[in-house]
């Protein structure tokens, strides 16, 4: 049997993530402690889909972890060695205004724990596929200067650009304007490429935003919600 990890396991993509593994038969590993719920009040909590999917998803094994933890992290990655398959990290602090309230906070979750999963897989697994959800925060201002077209009832990049038909990886990230949000996504998304850089390991960003879903634990005091965990 497959053993997938998955971080931030009770949020919107991590629950996803989860029930999509668990119909192909995979045991899932979730990490979840609901810091949304530290972060954004009672209301952003995802405790109520973390029970769900304790309760209802065949081979779902939760453990409530800080991913800042280092040695929890290791320790757990120890535990199942060989048998992972891939990591899957959702887990993020994903506001713009909570991250510059709190920056200690903001970037220890992003980056600091990023860079204790990136530790753990490669002692322990370095072969299985280390997936990561940044964002597009990431690009800073750079979208900003792509020629844009203004139709009826959307944006369009202009005919003939080379990113016509989507932003490849050749578009650079912007380092002159960022938020403090952006800062601490774009410091882990870097780890992300430089692991597989350095050590061979199997690894991938998507930059996605402004992502929702039914799982989403919304709050109006998260006003950010670029890859919400």
């Amino acid at each position: 049997m497959r053993t997938i990890i998955v971080t931030g396991s009770a949020g919107l993509i991590g629950s996803e993530t989860v029930k999509r593994f668990s119909q192909d038969g995979a045991h899932i590993v979730g990490i979840d402690n609901d810091l949304r719920a530290q972060f954004f009040g009672a209301e952003a909590s995802t405790k109520k889909t973390r029970d769900n999917l304790i309760a209802n998803v065949r081979g779902y094994e939760h453990h409530n972890i800080d991913i800042r933890d280092a040695p929890a992290v290791t320790e757990l990655f120890k535990q199942h060695g060989g048998k992972i398959d891939a990591i899957v990290h959702t887990a993020s602090q994903p506001s713009h205004d909570w991250a510059a309230r709190d920056p200690q906070t903001d970037f220890t979750v992003n980056a600091n724990g990023t860079l204790n999963l990136l530790e753990a897989a490669r002692n322990f697994c370095p072969e299985a596929p280390f997936v990561f959800t940044s964002t597009n925060k990431v690009y800073g201002d750079t979208p900003n200067r792509l020629p844009l077209r203004e139709l009826e009832k959307r944006w369009e990049i202009e005919t003939g650009h080379e990113y016509e038909p989507g932003i490849s990886e050749t578009m650079s990230i912007d380092y002159t304007k960022h938020s403090l949000f952006g800062a601490s996504k774009t410091a882990a998304d870097l780890l992300v490429q430089e692991y597989g850089r350095y050590f061979g390991m199997p690894t991938v960003c998507f930059r996605g935003g402004c992502l929702t879903g039914p799982a989403h634990a919304g709050t109006e005091s998260c006003t950010a919600f670029s890859l919400i965990s």
